[in-house]
């Protein structure tokens, strides 16, 4: 089975725990942060600076990365997309991988990617799951704080996916396969994706 799957995620659905899984279950390479690192080396930028322009940007709605490309000079947010453009397709050509993010699906079009899209219709769900990764000697944020910024986050995201691709993050016909996490679970999400895989390489 030879297989380039990409992963986007709702904040707070466990899509990095989804991809983390599947990737041991397939034996093939992750990629997440992991790519942040390899910008660093690619680009000579700052991690930091990295990571403060890692799936965001600082263009407006109503413009997108083919419309602006040639009339704006490049923002920094811009030059990160690019530098992760070419180490997506770098890493794509190495056969099985999991890639989270980054446009990735929409990077690899051509190559005809297993698109997979997490989400958790359930809010306390993905609170619940956000709480759990809050370090320990960090203050715990109340609720109503954790809810503005899964909301943020995921506001961000959008903003930038539309920005780069030009079209809605949450459109289920971007996907192959969409999976409610707070519904099935991460286990079961798993399972269902390894199905689906089994399924199209069968058909």
């Amino acid at each position: 089975m030879n297989n380039i799957i990409t992963i986007n995620r709702q904040f707070g659905s466990g899509g990095r725990e989804v991809g983390k899984r599947l990737a041991d279950a397939l034996h093939c390479v992750y990629y997440d942060k992991e790519l942040l690192h390899a910008i660093v080396k690619e680009t000579g930028l700052a991690k930091t600076s990295i990571n403060l322009y890692d799936e965001h940007t600082t263009r407006n709605y109503g413009y997108t990365f083919s419309r602006t490309f040639t009339t704006f000079q490049q923002s920094p947010s811009d030059k990160v997309q690019l530098a992760y453009t070419k180490i997506i397709k770098d890493v794509s050509k190495s056969g099985n991988a999991i890639i989270i993010g980054r446009c990735s699906d929409y990077i690899l079009r051509d190559q005809k990617p297993f698109k997979v899209f997490i989400y958790a219709s359930d809010m306390d769900y993905r609170i619940k799951r956000c709480y759990a990764k809050v370090p320990k000697d960090i203050g715990v944020k109340d609720e109503k704080q954790m809810m503005k910024e899964i909301s943020n986050v995921d506001k961000e995201r959008a903003k930038y996916y539309e920005y780069y691709t030009g079209f809605q993050h949450k459109t289920m016909e971007n996907y192959n396969l969409c999976i409610d996490t707070s519904v099935v679970g991460i286990k079961q999400a798993v399972e269902i994706i390894l199905t689906a895989l089994n399924s199209k390489e069968t058909n």
